[in-house]
């Protein structure tokens, strides 16, 4: 899934030059499939390394070491340039020292449109911020809830996506960028880690791909739902995803693939420090072929150097944690059939 993800970077680059693709914005399409990988992801390094309640602690632990140090090295990155140009976006314009230090947590991103509305260090960071919420939730849904409480949460965060799309809430808040109304699409994602043979999870998928179908259908039929903020692009986002992720996971490993996902991370974080270069020291202001083209490679050479710098000794820090969890789980697994066999004597 490395190349795939990899591909999803470049689309959110693409989409913060303001261009489109057959009318859609390519960066929200994206974005859902990064939601359906998450819930994807998450869900299997729960059940294989933390899947007790005394180890939430340490699966945040780990998502922090993903999140965290990449993170920081381009909002410092990020920073530096603006206070070094002077240059003032639609997304800093509102900056102040306060609401700096409001952007190094990142969940107060996910948030951002109450919180920091302008004061977007890294904006399309908004989406870590989300995906920090889900982070939070995840181990205890798996922990806690039945098959049957899950869907009934995967059906109520539905409702509150369909809300969206008929306008009677927020669109683009509740529709695309806040838990309750993408919680399902995590889920449906979450979904694919199940067994081939369990069918309560095969028909999950596939009502979730049906419902998408048919709400993109109807939106096409009712121009008023289509003309929402991203209702087309997060049903596109939706059914792309759901094939892509059905395909990708029965795929095996490769080198190449890795590599590419490697530099995932960096080119969806670094992406518009590129752009704002390019507008303020090479004049860019429409975007050409060569301009993106231009943006992509030094995004790309950016992440490749951000990963060897920073994310790798984090990679190393990640494998400790799951190593020592492991280690103990089979610990107490052995100590545990000890007792027992004691106890049969």
């Amino acid at each position: 899934m490395g190349i795939y993800r990899f591909l999803l970077a470049l689309l959110v680059a693409v989409s913060h030059t303001g261009i489109k693709i057959l009318g859609f914005n390519p960066g929200v399409v994206a974005v859902i499939s990064f939601f359906l990988l998450s819930g994807y992801v998450m869900t299997q390094l729960i059940r294989k390394y933390y899947l007790q309640p005394a180890l939430v602690g340490r699966f945040y632990l780990d998502r922090a070491a993903r999140l965290f140090p990449q993170y920081l090295f381009y909002f410092a990155l990020a920073s530096l340039f603006l206070y070094a140009s002077g240059m003032t976006t639609i997304f800093t314009y509102q900056l102040d020292a306060a609401k700096w230090l409001l952007n190094i947590p990142i969940l107060p991103l996910g948030f951002y449109m109450w919180l920091l509305d302008g004061a977007t260090v890294l904006p399309q960071a908004w989406s870590l911020g989300l995906e920090m919420c889900f982070y939070l939730v995840i181990p205890w849904l798996l922990l806690r809830c039945s098959r049957g409480q899950i869907h009934a949460l995967a059906a109520a965060s539905f409702a509150v996506f369909l809300a969206a799309f008929a306008g009677l809430i927020h669109t683009d808040h509740f529709g695309y960028r806040l838990l309750p109304g993408t919680l399902f699409m995590f889920l449906a994602g979450a979904a694919f880690a199940a067994d081939d043979s369990d069918r309560a999870a095969h028909w999950f998928r596939r009502t979730v791909t049906l419902a998408a179908a048919l709400l993109l259908a109807f939106a096409c039929w009712q121009q008023r739902y289509y003309v929402l903020p991203y209702n087309k692009e997060v049903l596109v986002g939706l059914l792309l995803g759901l094939a892509a992720l059905g395909l990708l996971r029965r795929l095996p490993y490769s080198a190449l693939d890795e590599f590419f996902g490697n530099l995932s991370y960096g080119v969806f974080l670094n992406h518009f420090i590129v752009i704002w270069w390019l507008q303020k020291y090479h004049g860019v202001e429409a975007f050409g072929s060569f301009d993106v083209i231009m943006l992509l490679l030094a995004a790309t050479v950016m992440a490749a150097a951000s990963f060897h710098l920073v994310e790798r000794p984090a990679i190393r820090w990640r494998h400790a944690i799951r190593q020592a969890t492991q280690k103990e789980r089979q610990e107490a697994a052995v100590s545990t059939d000890i007792a027992q066999r004691q106890a049969m004597r």
